[in-house]
């Protein structure tokens, strides 16, 4: 019971670079291969767009206005003039919008690195999942395989009793039908376990997936505890931090449109020829846009989406909250579950063992053995399915707190 209740606390496997890692790709590999994903990718390239966004906002939307005509003009009594004029101009920004600009720019690279990297996270999963559904279905064969090979030994024991005549025919024809299912159950393991490793080279073509799947070792307890396990997870979480800076760049974007309230002044420099070159000057310009109808309309729609993105940015954090206690739960009960099924699978191992000795003294029938085998071979399966779901619990904590694979991570401070 002591045992139990420890294990009830948080749990994990050790360190990226311990032994126990043995069962996951090599960090170095699965980081690369993460990295080749074509989301990823995309998300490289939307990364550049918010960069080059960022230069753009840095540099403004006003440009040099150049300007020039000319004329043929025909005055009645004085002949024909040629005149022409030409000026230049550009707008200027009002105080604190260059500096509003700026700051927008950097929260849309903010977004655009964290989607970035809550893609890599999000690619991290995939391969996890990918990844444990081949380890299952390879431990399920290996399973069967052991199970085929002791229905045999089982069928030649029947025979050979019943050529002793210290057993019946019905002994052996028992003993065969266990043998023939078992191999049925082998080949359709074996087929799920083609099917996942195909799938997996082709989600992941660049993983190089072993010829044999290594085997899953038990899970173990670290020092985390449940609250630091979740801290972890919220401090590190990509697609919080998204949201976050996304409902700070509507924010901002909301009182850049309240400052284009008003317009920005354009200034200017014309000069001109008139009358054949005897009129001629030079002087300044300005102008400036009014009319609030519609500036007053675009400020109200930032404002809204500034709202709508604080509200998803709410939403996000309770999400991940929950993502985290799930983690957290499953990874409690992944090793309470996995503990109970190595209990029944030692008292199914001594049964058969007794079971079998019987037999061999006569004491027993081998239906009973072929009984007993049944169930322990589904307690087999039972412990293997624990052990593999309870690594999965703990590898999926350890990915959404960035403990392994999404290297980019790092703790966020506002």
């Amino acid at each position: 019971m002591k045992k139990l209740a420890f294990a009830v606390t948080i749990l994990a496997v050790a360190g990226a670079a311990g032994a126990g890692d043995t069962f996951l790709p090599n960090a170095a590999i699965a980081t690369a291969v993460i990295g080749a994903h074509p989301s990823v990718s995309a998300a490289e390239a939307r990364l550049s767009v918010a960069a080059a966004e960022a230069r753009g906002r840095r540099a403004g939307n006003h440009d040099f206005l150049v300007s020039s005509s000319y004329t043929r003009r025909d005055i009645r009594g004085e002949g024909t003039h040629g005149e022409w004029d030409g000026s230049i101009s550009r707008a200027i920004r009002l105080p604190g919008k260059a500096s509003a600009d700026r700051k927008i720019g950097a929260l849309g690279i903010e977004v655009a690195e964290n989607a970035r990297d809550d893609a890599r996270h999000q690619v991290a999963l995939l391969l996890k999942d990918y990844w444990f559904e081949w380890l299952g279905a390879s431990t399920r064969t290996e399973i069967e395989q052991l199970a085929v090979e002791a229905y045999r030994r089982e069928l030649e024991m029947a025979e050979r009793r019943h050529s002793l005549q210290e057993s019946a025919l019905i002994d052996v024809e028992g003993a065969r039908s266990a043998l023939a299912a078992a191999e049925a159950a082998m080949l359709k393991s074996n087929a799920l376990r083609l099917e996942a490793e195909r799938v997996l080279r082709t989600i992941f073509p660049d993983l190089t997936v072993p010829l044999r799947a290594p085997d899953v070792p038990a899970p173990t307890v670290t020092e985390y505890s449940a609250q630091e396990w979740r801290d972890l997870i919220l401090a590190r979480s990509h697609e919080l931090r998204m949201a976050e800076k996304e409902a700070e760049q509507q924010l901002a974007l909301a009182r850049r449109v309240r400052l284009d309230k008003v317009g920005d002044p354009a200034l200017g420099i014309r000069v001109f020829s008139e009358r054949g070159g005897e009129e001629q000057g030079v002087g300044l310009t300005f102008s400036v846009p009014f009319g609030p109808a519609r500036r007053n309309a675009d400020s109200d729609a930032q404002r809204a989406r500034a709202l709508a993105a604080e509200a998803e940015a709410r939403h996000v954090r309770r999400v991940i909250e929950e993502v985290a206690d799930r983690d957290i739960t499953r990874a409690e009960t992944g090793l309470n579950v996995w503990q109970q099924t190595v209990v029944a699978m030692t008292a199914s191992e001594q049964v058969v063992a007794r079971v079998r000795r019987a037999v061999e003294l006569g004491e027993r029938d081998m239906v009973e053995l072929t009984r007993a085998l049944a169930q322990h071979y589904d307690i087999r399966r039972e412990e293997a399915a624990a052990r593999i779901a309870a690594q999965d619990a703990l590898t999926q904590l350890r990915i959404d707190s960035h403990e392994i694979w999404v290297a980019t991570h790092h703790d966020h401070q506002d």
